[in-house]
């Protein structure tokens, strides 16, 4: 039993659960029944955290929700007493009183779900025959409007072209496009649930749901999000009410990118031209040809308001992804039968779910919240993998542009408009040339910064001096954003420069066009908590913008919230969460908890590697680290290690560069070929799109041969959401401590506001120092910890960690840092005994079994 003397059973673990996991649910339900804001976790990947999370959460809310029925029965009992002019009434008569408010409460959960049984084997039988509404076929409507998409010249370049704009300047005629526009908008806020008597259906989510609270389940990648609902389907728990077998709601939400079955916008490979395109696609009809004066709508999944067809297929798609638990490839799958649009459809089932998982920009961005009609009051917050959180809530507020940028933007632009000046009216070719002039802007500040060696990372820009010199204070920002987003003309340029080069958007994370569209709404509407400053990568200059202050962006999630719960397999240092994310909550009203690992003690060893195997100093500052002898030193150690060592290895450097340049010293002399003969070498590089490839290759060798080495980068692709279980890792090496670029503009930018900040509260300079070197170190040990934490996959697993620094060693404030069950198992020997280190791991895998 946990401390609160809670067991398995009351949690309703599907599995016989490990100590340590008792007692994180234990911890987990306390954040939540103790009132607890904050609930910060750390429990090793292997250990059961998921499972862990959902059994905790779920036990917690069916017990309250049993809880509030009968709250809610004795608070309407109270008042019947109080109307009641005898208080003689006999107890018998109120107990039949209550039962009977409880029965009918019982009776409309139990009727739900023998509805949902009707639809449990469907999801996976073909049902688009059988949709019908009031005799009405359906297909009969799938099939006029497939008509005009087969109908449809692909050679005609008019789907590019936006319509036509009416600008501020030439009438004062509100512009058609903005009427559109308001009419989409209250389209959709119709069909995403924000009226009852639409989709929602609200009569029937508020009847059999009256609980204040749902649990929202965030996580970073589409990937991570599905293995949730993977353990989800393990689970059952105690009904609400005695006698009812009630399944979880549960509710998993997602991008276009994951749920549009439109044929031609899901194609896109970048979520901003499908964004884009649905909507743009939503505001045009188009005649069918041949069919006179037939008007079809651009969508033919979309949910039409006051249709009834529309809405009971809506109203089918929410009742069966409720029929048992799905993930978002299931509702795609049913979206694409009943030929309903998962996106918008999956809405309708947001009041009456249980458990709502999202990724993460679905969660912290409001306007996504409010568009979904999402309610984060009194509900129970979780925030898994949230060691990413911090960077992820940055990134998402944070946008820049580089010279390069706005040089291929212009290009682009300017061949667009020569394409289709005549076809674009008066309203578009001013807007089109207001933001080629905008670009001209830019590029000249940035040209005559540098030109005056103005130009150094992390210096901060002043918007009003990017407009000085010159005439861009004529150009209203404001009004151009509105046109990017009214005329969507970043997707037409994208679409058609995508036609006639075959270029693939998905070749960079965002479409040029959509990079300067989010770089001049920054512009627009900058942030107090932001700040604009010169960065460089190699000889290209950016200006960006950065979300400086992640606390206010998540405030009205924490304070709405009745508790936030973020969970990570590597969450220490945690100071960093306290200070940055919600530094206005009272330290009492947190919780933090760290798991040990499930394997037991002896499973694990950690060394501190100070000096190589020819008595050399090991230490990786950016100064020290090209010294050729602690290369070559590095090197024999590793071949050391790798005599001694089964299996796999996979070793974490601390950036691309590095690597390469050890790799290349190597073969200058026998220690490549060696070390390639006792392990063959593997290594990532930074381009890749062969990952699969990669580690296929890696996995056989280990298979078939003596065992192979994995040379991967501290942040790349190995080293986050790979599992290297049992012989695919037995050891994890990391060279150095991977410190971000002190001189980056971000870094830069970073460090003074917390300098400032601190200063501000404290006005003691060293206080202010102290701080800004915490949060650097913290940055850098929280990769460390991710990376090493690669091995350990469960119980029975066993490997050995070697941390390659002295710094590890000798600087305690570092080793402080280090994940709780990674520095328990820390083995400190005397800095010059390198061979004390390979006895041990002889030792060590000889004990377990190992051939060496």
């Amino acid at each position: 039993m946990d401390a609160c003397g809670k067991d398995g059973n009351f949690f309703s673990h599907p599995y016989e659960p490990y100590h340590i996991q008792v007692q994180l649910m234990g911890a987990i339900y306390d954040v939540i029944d103790k009132n607890y804001k904050i609930g910060l976790f750390e429990s090793p990947t292997g250990t059961g955290k998921t499972l862990s999370i959902i059994c905790s959460t779920m036990t917690w809310l069916r017990n309250y929700k049993r809880q509030l029925h009968l709250d809610q029965v004795n608070k309407l009992e109270s008042k019947k007493e109080e109307e009641e002019e005898d208080d003689d009434e006999p107890e018998w008569i109120k107990e039949v009183y209550k039962e009977k408010i409880l029965s009918k409460q019982k009776n409309l959960l139990k009727d739900y779900e023998l509805h949902l049984d009707e639809f449990k084997s469907e999801v996976d039988a073909t049902v688009v025959h059988e949709i019908k509404d009031n005799g009405v076929d359906n297909r009969r409507r799938i099939k006029k409007i497939k008509i005009s998409v087969e109908n449809e010249d692909d050679d005609d370049d008019n789907e590019f072209v936006p319509k036509d704009y009416t600008s501020d300047g030439e009438n004062s005629q509100i512009d058609e496009n903005l009427k559109i526009q308001a009419e989409i908008r209250d389209l959709l806020i119709k069909v995403e649930g924000l009226e009852d008597h639409v989709v929602r259906d609200n009569a029937l989510g508020d009847l059999i749901n009256e609980c204040p609270t749902t649990i929202f389940y965030s996580s970073r990648t589409h990937s991570q999000l599905n293995q949730f609902s993977h353990q989800v389907k393990l689970t059952n728990f105690k009904s609400s009410f005695e006698g009812v077998q009630e399944r979880i709601k549960y509710l998993p939400l997602a991008s276009r990118k994951q749920l549009c079955v439109h044929p031609k916008i899901s194609k896109f490979e970048n979520v901003s031209l499908i964004n884009d395109g649905c909507l743009d696609l939503q505001q045009n009809k188009s005649k069918v040809k041949g069919k006179g004066n037939d008007v079809v709508e651009g969508c033919q999944y979309f949910p039409k308001h006051s249709d009834p067809i529309s809405e009971n297929l809506v109203k089918r798609f929410r009742d069966m992804t409720f029929s048992e638990v799905h993930d978002i490839e299931d509702l795609h799958k049913i979206g694409e039968k009943l030929t309903i649009c998962p996106y918008y459809s999956v809405r309708s089932g947001v009041n009456i779910s249980e458990i709502i998982a999202l990724p993460y920009q679905l969660l912290l961005e409001k306007s996504a919240r409010d568009v979904l009609g999402l309610k984060l009051k009194d509900s129970i917050v979780i925030i898994d993998e949230a060691h990413n959180l911090l960077d992820t809530i940055s990134a998402m507020n944070s946008t820049s542009i580089s010279l390069q940028e706005l040089s291929d933007t212009k290009k682009t632009l300017k061949f667009y408009m020569n394409k289709f000046r005549t076809r674009l009216n008066g309203g578009n070719r001013v807007n089109l040339a207001k933001i080629i002039k905008m670009v001209d802007i830019l590029q000249n500040f940035i040209i005559n910064q540098r030109n005056s060696k103005m130009v150094t990372p992390g210096k901060e820009i002043q918007i009003l001096d990017i407009f000085s010199d010159n005439n861009g204070d004529i150009l209203n920002i404001h009004k151009l954003d509105k046109y990017l987003s009214v005329s969507k003309i970043a997707y037409k340029i994208e679409g058609y420069m995508e036609k006639i080069t075959g270029r693939k958007s998905m070749h960079r994370s965002m479409p040029l066009l959509f990079k300067v569209t989010a770089f001049m709404k920054s512009l627009a509407n900058p942030s107090r908590e932001g700040k604009f400053f010169f960065d460089k990568i190699g000889e290209d200059i950016s200006i960006n913008y950065m979300l400086l202050d992640s606390s206010e962006i998540f405030r009205e999630i924490v304070e709405h919230a009745r508790c936030v719960i973020l969970a990570g397999g590597t969450m220490e240092p945690m100071e960093d969460y306290e200070h940055y994310l919600f530094p206005y909550i009272d330290k009492q009203k947190i919780l933090k908890f760290s798991c040990d690992h499930i394997i037991p003690d002896d499973n694990l060893k950690v060394f501190s590697v100070g000096k190589s195997c020819n008595g050399l100093p090991f230490e990786f500052t950016f100064d020290k680290r090209n010294d050729n002898k602690m290369i070559d030193g590095l090197g024999f150690t590793f071949i050391e290690l790798a005599k001694n060592i089964p299996g796999g290895v996979v070793v974490f450097f601390p950036s691309y560069k590095y690597l390469f340049q050890v790799i290349s010293q190597w073969q200058k002399s026998t220690i490549y070929s060696i070390l390639n003969k006792l392990k063959k070498i593997f290594k990532e590089e930074q381009n890749s799109t062969e990952l699969d490839d990669l580690l296929q290759n890696y996995s056989l060798e280990i298979l078939n041969n003596k065992g192979a080495i994995l040379f991967s980068v501290v942040g790349g692709k190995l080293s986050e959401g790979i599992n290297f279980s049992d012989n695919l890792a037995r050891a994890v090496i990391m060279i150095g401590l991977p410190f971000p670029n002190l001189f980056s503009g971000e870094i830069i930018s970073k460090r003074k506001y917390i300098y400032d900040q601190v200063f501000a509260k404290t006005q003691n300079k060293q206080m202010s120092l102290e701080a800004c070197t915490h949060f650097y170190e913290n940055i850098c040990m929280r990769a460390v910890n991710q990376s090493i934490g690669r091995s350990i996959r469960h119980i029975g697993d066993y490997a050995t960690i070697y941390l390659i620094d002295k710094r590890y060693s000798e600087n305690t404030r570092i080793s402080s840092k280090l994940s709780g069950w990674v520095r328990k198992r820390l083995v400190t020997y005397d800095i010059n005994d390198f061979r004390q280190v390979v006895n041990t791991t002889r030792s060590f895998f000889v004990n377990k079994g190992d051939r060496i």
